[in-house]
Order: structure tokens, then C-alpha cells, then sequence
């Protein structure tokens, strides 16, 4: 496995399930040993689970990936989470834009009989006309007893200051979880439990190594319905050697079930690039 282009057919043999069990072994060992060799399975990985939900497989790779998938709850976590993302870029490139309110109104006029659009005329002439009348009354109704009012005005009466008995606030709890990039997940899911009452539930997202910032997040159902979304997301310290961006929403925002978490950051030409992607399920305490 030394040069770019032999590690790669290893590695990639290695995730069709193709080597035999001492070489898998043997690329175990080098991939928890090598950093950079690990990123570069998992981006051979990503893009193999890409062309598996887009179904550019050949018929016998995709068989066997499927058969992976199935054995696999880590691997079908993240082909699940790369279909609805895959669902979500469809819907969002097919959806129509919105039409400018001005070219709704333009339009409504422009489709009016002559004898409606007089008619509105009209009704403008009259409003303007009604204006006038209300200020020119409203001028002659300043009497000299309410210019004396107005002159010598009644001193304020300060209002009693306000202390914490007087404009107490019910706190609202704060739960915090930590989440895991699916790629470092392990298969291991991750479960937000929601207990009755409102509460505030802070999520708490890490970060690979070399991630760009300002960094944008947003949560959606497994369907890609928008439930949140945050901009300007700066990444904090989160223990030793480790870093996090945090968002928060309220619980009565999230129903039981599926959740992803898309974190994503500003390119050239005003697009957006997927940095990294989180999965969650949220539960209702009983």
C-alpha cells in the first residue's frame, strides 16, 4: 500500500467486501495507525455510498454493497442519512422560485377590464380626498385649553422599578447532547430524550480536524421538512484537542422521530459545500 493509486484499489476492495480475512486485518491495523489513510477511506467511502443511493453502481457491486448495508446498522445509518440528503438537493433543485410580491400586483393590474381598472382609480381618488379632510379637521380641533395641555405638559409619573419579585420569569431547562459525525459515529445511534414541560435542547456538534469556518447548520426531518437553521456558526473548544459548533432549538420545535443535521460552509460563486453530516432520533420520555 504505498502508492495513492494501489491504496486506493485495496481500500476500496476492502469496502466491497472483497479481501480475505488476514488482509482486511492488515488494513484495519493501517487505517486506526494512519490517520491521513483513514480520511482517505472514508472519502472512497463516501463517494461509493454516493454512487450506491444514485444508482451508478454496476448491477453486481450494487448487490453486494446492498448485502453490506443490510449486515451492517454503522453502513446503513449512512447510506440512510445520504439518501435524505439526496431527496433533499432533488427537492430543493426542482422547487420552483418564489414570484416578487411587485410582479403579483403588476400582473393582477395588467389583467383587470378597463372598466375594473377605473374603478380602482377611483377608489384612489376617494381615499387621497378622505386624507385630506381627516388632517384639516384634526388641525382646527387644536383648541387653545389642549395648546395649553400640550405647553405646559403634566409631570411624568416614573413608574415603580421592576425587581426580580415583581417580573419573575419561569426558567426553561437547558438539555444538552453530543453529537458525532456520522463518519466517527460507529454505528451507534444517537438519542435525544425530550422530557415533558418545554426545555431548551442544545446540541452540541464535533468537528473534524481542518473544518473552514463560518459554518452553517440545519436540521431536518428524515423527509426534508427545514426544522431550523443556523448561519455564522463559529467552532469552540470542546475538551482537549477538540473543537464543536452548538445550536439550539426548542424542544416543542422536534417530534419523535428521524432527525439530520446538515453542517455545510460557503464556496466561490455563492454555494454552499457539505462539511459534515449528523443523524439523531428524538424520543418523548414516558
Amino acid at each position: 500500500m504505498q502508492t495513492e493509486s494501489g491504496s486506493d484499489d485495496i481500500l476500496i476492495r476492502y469496502l466491497r467486501g472483497e479481501l480475505a480475512e488476514a488482509e482486511r486485518d492488515r488494513v484495519e491495523e493501517l487505517y486506526f495507525a494512519d490517520d491521513r489513510l483513514y480520511a482517505r477511506l472514508q472519502t472512497l467511502e463516501s463517494q461509493m455510498i454516493d454512487s450506491y443511493v444514485r444508482g451508478r453502481l454496476p448491477p453486481d457491486q450494487r448487490d453486494r454493497f446492498a448485502r453490506m448495508v443490510q449486515d451492517s446498522p454503522g453502513l446503513r445509518q449512512k447510506v440512510e442519512f445520504a439518501e435524505a440528503l439526496r431527496r433533499l438537493a432533488e427537492r430543493e433543485a426542482t422547487a420552483p422560485s418564489p414570484r416578487p410580491w411587485w410582479q403579483a400586483v403588476l400582473g393582477f393590474l395588467q389583467v383587470q377590464t378597463p372598466a375594473i381598472r377605473m374603478a380602482l382609480a377611483a377608489a384612489a381618488v376617494v381615499l387621497v380626498a378622505a386624507a385630506i379632510v381627516y388632517f384639516q379637521q384634526a388641525r382646527r380641533g387644536s383648541t387653545p385649553v389642549r395648546q395649553a395641555a400640550v405647553a405646559h405638559p403634566r409631570p411624568a409619573v416614573k413608574s415603580p422599578a421592576r425587581t426580580p419579585d415583581t417580573a419573575q420569569q419561569r426558567a426553561v431547562p437547558v438539555l444538552a447532547f453530543v453529537l458525532s459525525p456520522l463518519e466517527r459515529s460507529g454505528g451507534e445511534e444517537n438519542r435525544v430524550v425530550v422530557p415533558a414541560g418545554e426545555s431548551t435542547i442544545r446540541l452540541q456538534l464535533n468537528l473534524e480536524d481542518g473544518q473552514m469556518e463560518p459554518l452553517s447548520a440545519t436540521i431536518r426531518t428524515a423527509d426534508g421538512v427545514t426544522v431550523d437553521e443556523f448561519n455564522g456558526l463559529k467552532p469552540q473548544s470542546a475538551g482537549p484537542g477538540r473543537r464543536a459548533v452548538f445550536v439550539s432549538v426548542a424542544s416543542s420545535r422536534l417530534r419523535e422521530g428521524q432527525y439530520v443535521v446538515r453542517l455545510s460552509h460557503a464556496v466561490a460563486g455563492g454555494s454552499t459545500e457539505l462539511v459534515g453530516g449528523y443523524s439523531f432520533r428524538v424520543e418523548r420520555a414516558r
